[in-house]
């Protein structure tokens, strides 16, 4: 089996071809291991500034150009730019590539606390739909239990720095505190929820969530804010103090018709140059309003521009961290393939334990057969236990093709050499 990683992310491309990669993100991973034999498991992993698909293969080239085919008709591109803009990243760099990004040393803020839930939500999502595989189900778990151990060991990250706090934090630095401000949100995803609840921390008085699919009202229950219809959309705008766009819908939300009509309900003296924060990745803004005098557009560009440099020790320290969990997932990855081995080997020899003991059983009564059974399991245990240990060492040095030769010699036992 292979690992690979085909992806791309804001060091890669711009963030416009990241989204226009995205578009294929729905369904893929199904598509993908119902149209190959050759692929076992696919997680897909899709946020603001990376696009990334994991994959478990029996076989390479076919399924790699299987993929880039897919992405290409799923978003309607070009395959030639699909392939170009996706890098391969293959065998052991794979873990080393997730568990940085998990740990948020390859995000625009680094050590951003919000990748670590959106890679745990991937892997959820994958399990849902059926097209994970026991070994990128436990790359994935691995990958989180190292952010995790990050957080803990460096600090990185620990003062809550993300996406959306960078872009608050401009918004701020340029028009003064958000507390005691209005505020309007568009969009009820998984970043509305953290823009909400930023906004609150932020002392915001008064939060209004619209939602082009209509579930601004479920998303305002529990939550002390209010939900805005299409109707109230314009007096929403005309009357917020900042913006924060984050619904990633197919149509701009919003448009310079729509910030002139806001402008015109308002009055043009009493509206003054409103920061609208844009973190879809399909962008919620339209071009057309980035030269409206009466917004400033902090979009995922700004925010990369002004993303905070975190302290070079704590990163030497967290990817030291990610080395070493890398070395022990590729370490007990190796020591599996010796598992094959040793059920063949002790279940040789349970069926032999297991035909002595109907043989007894038929002799004497049933306490004397339950004693020897129990003697019979504490000796197979203590004479299989080294054999097994080693099983497993040898796997990890690459010399398990003996241990296998062996196993036949003295069990008779044939192993399939593609388990």
């Amino acid at each position: 089996m292979v690992m690979v990683m085909l992806g791309a992310n804001h060091h890669d491309v711009t963030l416009d071809e990241v989204s226009r990669l995205a578009l294929a993100s729905d369904g893929l991973a199904s598509r993908l291991t119902a149209g190959s034999p050759d692929i076992n498991g696919a997680v897909v992993l899709s946020t603001c500034n990376r696009f990334e698909i994991y994959l478990d293969l029996e076989r390479f080239h076919d399924a790699v150009d299987l993929t880039t085919t897919s992405v290409a008709l799923a978003a309607g591109l070009d395959q030639e730019f699909v392939v170009d803009a996706m890098r391969v990243v293959v065998g052991t760099a794979v873990g080393q590539h997730l568990f940085s990004v998990a740990s948020g040393l390859e995000s625009m803020v680094v050590g951003e606390d919000e990748i670590a839930g959106q890679v745990r939500q991937a892997l959820a999502t994958a399990q849902f739909e059926g097209t994970t595989s026991p070994t990128l189900e436990r790359l994935m778990q691995r990958a989180l239990a190292t952010s995790k151990a990050v957080t803990s060991s460096t600090g990185l990250g620990a003062a809550g720095r993300s996406i959306v706090s960078v872009g608050l934090d401009i918004a701020e630095q340029r028009y003064g505190a958000l507390a005691g401000r209005r505020a309007l949100v568009l969009g009820t995803g998984s970043y509305a929820r953290v823009v909400t609840s930023a906004l609150q921390k932020l002392g915001c008085a008064d939060i209004h969530v619209y939602s082009s699919t209509g579930r601004a009202h479920q998303f305002a229950v529990n939550r002390e804010v209010t939900a805005v219809g299409p109707d109230d959309l314009i007096n929403a705008v005309s009357n917020a103090d900042v913006i924060a766009a984050c619904s990633g819908a197919a149509e701009f939300l919003l448009n310079r018709a729509l910030m002139e009509a806001a402008q015109q309900s308002r009055g043009i003296d009493g509206f003054p140059v409103v920061p609208i924060i844009d973190l879809a990745l399909s962008p919620d803004v339209a071009p057309d309003v980035f030269d409206f005098l009466g917004a400033d557009v902090i979009n995922l560009d700004v925010i990369r521009q002004f993303a905070p440099r975190e302290h070079s020790s704590a990163i030497l320290e967290a990817q030291d961290i990610v080395l070493q969990a890398v070395s022990e997932f590729e370490l007990h990855e190796s020591g599996r393939t010796a598992d094959h081995a040793v059920v063949a080997m002790r279940a040789h020899v349970m069926g032999i334990i297991n035909e002595e003991l109907e043989r007894i059983r038929g002799r004497v009564d049933a306490e004397t057969a339950e004693e020897v059974a129990k003697a019979l399991h504490r000796v197979s245990n203590s004479i299989l236990h080294t054999p097994s240990v080693r099983a497993q060492e040898l796997a990890r040095t690459g010399d398990f093709a003996d241990y296998q030769k062996a196993i036949h010699t003295l069990f008779g036992i044939e192993l399939d050499a593609r388990a």
